[in-house]
């Protein structure tokens, strides 16, 4: 089977116990687990405060789940947001958040590998938060997610030292999944390897997770060059 079936299955599977960890009333048992998951919800309002633009602004989303971001983004002011993810069960979920909010104009929900996925549009945000933990081959994802940014890109990488490591890997053995961590220098080689330059890309250490922002417009150097 491969990584890509593991996590549609994955997510499939779990997609409304993960999508708990966001909610705010939830059973003591819930809150015990998701204290160990608290990296989520904070990455999640780290976007929230960088994302939003003045004026008109769009957002892809790789890994949009049920699109909790989006949301979040459009009544922040986002004129469009393009979710994409591979679980059928996590985009009925997004649907039916989207159609309550009643914001399904400024949504599009795609079905599919990000890989495949083919447009002209830029995107003034382009989000991958909690979608490099399980590529086998990262480097493609992220250079396709820097040809589509045309402002600043927001990615998570977990970890490869860190506690909780022994336990998340042990978890999807059990289910037969598939995650995969990162080391800092593998994270920063990855960027080098995808074009993304000292000058544009930031790391943030968030505990479980080093936390990408980086801006993809050109820098003045480059912007000099090509001319």
């Amino acid at each position: 089977m491969s990584s890509l079936d593991q996590v549609r299955q994955h997510f499939d599977r779990d997609a409304a116990r993960f999508d708990a960890i966001y909610a705010k009333e939830k059973s003591r048992g819930s809150r015990f687990v998701d204290a160990f998951r608290r990296v989520v919800v904070q990455r999640f309002e780290l976007v929230r405060v960088l994302a939003p633009l003045p004026g008109r602004w769009s957002v892809l989303d790789v890994g949009c789940g049920s699109c909790r971001y989006g949301l979040a983004l459009a009544r922040q002011g986002a004129a469009k947001v393009v979710g994409i993810d591979v679980s059928s069960a996590m985009l009925d979920m997004a649907r039916a958040e989207v159609e309550q909010a009643g914001l399904a104009d400024a949504f599009e929900l795609v079905a599919g590998d990000f890989l495949g996925y083919r447009t002209s549009e830029r995107f003034e945000a382009v989000l991958a938060m909690g979608y490099f933990d399980y590529l086998r081959e990262p480097l493609p994802h992220l250079a396709q997610m820097k040809a589509l940014c045309a402002g600043r890109l927001f990615a998570s990488f977990p970890k490869r030292w860190e506690w909780r490591v022994p336990i998340r890997r042990l978890r999807f053995q059990f289910t037969r999944g598939y995650v995969r961590f990162y080391s800092r220098r593998e994270v920063e080689a990855l960027l080098r390897a995808a074009g993304l330059t000292e000058a544009q890309a930031q790391l943030i250490d968030m505990g479980r997770d080093w936390i990408l922002v980086a801006n993809c417009l050109p820098t003045p150097a480059a912007a000099g060059e090509a001319r």
